[in-house]
């Protein structure tokens, strides 16, 4: 009961704070933006492998994108005839080449863009996106205040619990924590100098770019930016397999950026701890799991009860705990239809702490190539009983 007690406590204290966190994030967003600021030339650089059927929407968009001296550069190739198909979407855009890649690789397909660009801003933006006619103004906006590099406003192309959740994720990330990490799917503007002082992109990283980039920047002193006003359409996982095999190779693409780069992320034990938290929990109630049903099974019957009442407790307090996301975007946002996905994070939470694991003893599956192939209609979905798309 003592137990039980504490994290009931501890529980609403993390609420508690949610709610006050978001509160102060909301009134600060109210503040009055920047004057507008000279833009620069940009040059715009599309990797697609195995895109045929997204990139053609890609570019669609892109010639709707209002900016006034930039360039795109589309590195495609693939067996399923992705450069043909972008030479011919490239056709009605003056500004616009095509270079065919070799399987070698994201960061490698992005040097070939960055050596045949002529902008002062780099930006890299992935080829299942959807940018909209202002986002390009808003995400180099912030690099003539004192920026190295922005990120931007990912808002996924189907709306499902899936989708929702990790729409929930960076509301509280970007917006309302300012923990800014470089995402790929919002699309990356960066400072040309700013990149060629970090090493360009490396092409001895295969998977998990946007988070070396970041770390790399970050670790020179760069500030960097989130744009919600940058919005684009992206295809997200929005089923269970496909969140699955997301996160799998999300995890992977993690845990070797964590050795590629250990000074940056386990250089002090802060924090070390922060980016080997999750895995730590992920182990701990694997253990605790198998503790229990080994005890369940052939243990006293006093102890089977003290041990499952454990691990229920344990497993409410990570729930509950977790579930707290949606009340905090909710009140951020102003948005109660948050609410009716508080079940969402702390799924989501328990498939994240299986799969840590799974990819902790399968790094050598990481695979070079990025997302593949997509399942998206192509449409932009309205979402009618949802939250709405867009939040500040």
């Amino acid at each position: 009961m003592c137990l039980a007690a504490l994290v009931t406590l501890h529980t609403v204290a993390v609420w508690f704070g949610s709610v006050r966190r978001a509160l102060r994030a909301r009134r600060e967003s109210a503040r009055v933006p920047p004057p507008p600021v000279p833009l620069p030339r940009v040059s715009v650089i599309v990797p697609a492998w195995r895109e045929r059927g997204t990139i053609e929407r890609c570019i669609d968009a892109l010639r709707a994108v209002d900016y006034p001296d930039w360039e795109l550069i589309v590195v495609a190739g693939g067996p399923d005839g992705t450069y043909e198909a972008a030479c011919q979407a490239c056709r009605r855009l003056a500004h616009a080449r095509v270079i065919e890649q070799p399987p070698r690789g994201k960061n490698a397909a992005l040097n070939l863009g960055l050596r045949a660009s002529s902008g002062a801003v780099i930006v890299v933006l992935d080829a299942d996106s959807q940018p909209t006619p202002g986002w390009l103004q808003a995400l180099v906006a912030p690099l003539a205040t004192g920026a190295a590099a922005s990120t931007g406003n990912p808002i996924p192309s189907r709306w499902t619990p899936f989708t929702r959740g990790e729409r929930m994720e960076r509301i509280d990330e970007l917006a309302i924590r300012n923990n800014v990490v470089l995402q790929g799917s919002g699309s990356i503007a960066l400072r040309r100098d700013a990149l060629e002082a970090v090493g360009g992109f490396p092409e001895h990283v295969p998977v998990g770019v946007d988070w070396d980039l970041s770390a790399r920047l970050a670790e020179r002193g760069a500030t960097l930016a989130f744009c919600p006003a940058a919005t684009v359409v992206t295809e997200r996982p929005a089923t269970l397999a496909e969140y699955w095999h997301n996160e799998l190779r999300w995890r992977r693409a993690h845990l070797l950026s964590l050795a590629h780069l250990r000074k940056h992320f386990l250089g002090t034990p802060r924090v070390a701890l922060v980016n080997l938290y999750l895995y730590a929990l992920a182990w701990l109630m694997l253990a605790l799991t198998i503790c229990v049903a080994v005890t369940v099974l052939i243990g006293p019957p006093g102890l089977r009860r003290n041990v499952a009442t454990l691990w229920v407790i344990m497993v409410a307090w990570l729930a509950l705990r977790r579930a707290s996301l949606a009340a905090e975007v909710a009140v951020y946002t102003r948005n109660a239809g948050w609410l009716a996905y508080l079940w969402v994070p702390p799924v989501m939470l328990f498939i994240t702490l299986i799969v840590s694991c799974i990819a902790s003893l399968s790094l050598r599956r990481a695979g070079i190539h990025f997302k593949g192939p997509r399942h998206s209609t192509g449409k932009t979905p309205h979402d009618k009983t949802g939250p709405p798309q867009i939040e500040r």
